[in-house]
């Protein structure tokens, strides 16, 4: 019974061995006969997002921006015509000072002058004198010769009557020539008193001027730059005594790029550098001086272009005129435009209207990115008429009420789908960099 009893306990215990075991196998059958293929997902298109401005036709207004230094239109450098000793100056000659047209600033000693003048004066009188003592002789000796003439007719008539001889005939024919003689050296004399006294006035004019030369009057109304000299100094003929600038004119030779200028000019391949300057000319002008705490313009003039293009920078020249710079000064305001004053010079045409503008940052080697009707990007090649800075003028490529992509794409894909949204800062920027004004809001 005991063996019995030893024998079941041993098959129960195998049994809780093979049941696990049994188990195992028939999940490892079933298994694979259970198992269902993976579920199917759905992919869904992310949008990016970009910024973006719908393209409307507006008036665009070019502009070119040059600079130069400020120069006066006239400068007055008082060079000594005479030498002497500076016996007077103005209060007024000093460096910086502003004198009006008229001002007398200098007074050189003219004691010499003077007496030269009085020399050249006396001369001339005497010339006078003899002049006219010498006109008076030859009047008297005219008379004597007509009377000499009369008296040889009548006896040449009498030798033909027979009722004087040839021999008395001669004999009045030698006072009759030396009468002619002394005609003509009088009339000779006469003009020779007139050849010098031509000589004697211009010597007295010289004279006159040189006694003038020893004042320094103001031609105009000007500033002074430059003072090389004091009382009692010796002026030397020659001598740079002090330089003024005037103060009617201002000009400033700002230099662009060709480029540039040619959307202001409209100058076409075959008009040239004459092209340029004829259309330069009428073209509005602004100088602008900045500084740190305000900016201050003068309206200006094209007066003028340089006759020649620099080779290296391309570049040619063009004259601003700044009428009354002085008068249009306000103190804390605008301050006088003085030499070598650094100046912004604006030029801008009549505006073209009807333009296809979009920001010059939006051009991508010729390519824009168009938002089309649904939503995705279209890569559109364009032609642009022009660019400056800040925006560019399309030619042909893009139409009024389509929408472009203004911020930066790293990975540009046709047909990529899009979210956009409006981009009023680019738009805004755009404009006032096409018109010249500041956008309605």
């Amino acid at each position: 019974m005991a063996d019995k009893s030893s024998h079941l306990t041993k098959w129960k215990h195998v049994l809780w061995l093979l049941i696990p075991v049994l188990v195992g196998i028939a999940i490892i059958v079933v298994a694979p006969s259970m198992k269902s293929g993976p579920k199917k997902t759905k992919t869904v298109e992310r949008p990016v997002k970009v910024r973006a401005i719908k393209i409307s036709e507006i008036d665009v207004v070019p502009r070119a921006i040059g600079y130069g230094k400020i120069t006066p239109s006239r400068t007055w450098d008082a060079v000594a015509e005479v030498a002497g000793q500076v016996e007077w100056i103005a209060n007024d000659l000093q460096d910086g000072r502003v004198v009006r047209a008229g001002t007398e600033l200098l007074r050189i000693e003219d004691s010499n002058y003077q007496l030269a003048l009085i020399q050249a004066e006396a001369q001339l009188r005497a010339s006078e004198i003899r002049g006219k003592t010498t006109r008076d002789a030859l009047a008297i000796a005219k008379k004597e010769l007509d009377l000499l003439r009369v008296d040889f007719q009548r006896k040449q008539e009498l030798v033909q009557k027979g009722t004087v001889s040839k021999a008395a005939a001669d004999a009045a024919e030698r006072p009759l020539l030396a009468g002619q003689t002394q005609v003509a050296n009088l009339q000779n004399t006469v003009d020779l008193n007139i050849a010098e006294h031509q000589v004697l006035m211009a010597q007295r004019d010289v004279a006159k001027l040189d006694l003038e030369r020893t004042h320094k009057i103001a031609p105009f109304d000007a500033r002074l730059t430059v003072v090389n000299i004091g009382i009692a100094q010796y002026a030397n003929k020659g001598q740079l005594m002090f330089s003024a600038d005037g103060l009617d004119v201002a000009e400033v030779a700002a230099q662009f790029p060709v480029g540039i200028l040619r959307p202001l000019i409209g100058a076409s391949d075959q008009g040239g550098p004459l092209k340029i300057r004829q259309n330069a000319l009428s073209l509005r002008a602004v100088v602008r001086l900045r500084t740190a705490t305000h900016t201050v313009e003068w309206p200006a003039r094209i007066t003028r272009v340089s006759g020649s293009i620099d080779p290296q920078t391309q570049s040619i020249g063009v004259v601003a005129t700044v009428d009354n710079p002085t008068k249009l000064a306000k103190p804390g305001e605008r301050p006088p435009l003085f030499r070598n004053t650094f100046v912004e010079v604006e030029l801008s045409a009549a505006p073209i209207t009807g333009q296809i503008v979009i920001p010059q940052s939006a051009v991508h080697q010729g390519i824009i990115y168009v938002v089309d009707g649904d939503l995705r990007l279209e890569k559109r090649k364009v032609k642009i008429a022009f660019s400056q800075k800040g925006y560019a003028v399309l030619q042909k490529g893009l139409k009024s009420g389509e929408r472009i992509v203004t911020s930066d794409l790293i990975s540009a894909v046709d047909g990529m789908l899009l979210a956009p949204q409006a981009d009023k800062e680019s738009k805004q920027r755009m404009i006032r960099d096409a018109t010249g004004k500041e956008p309605s809001k």
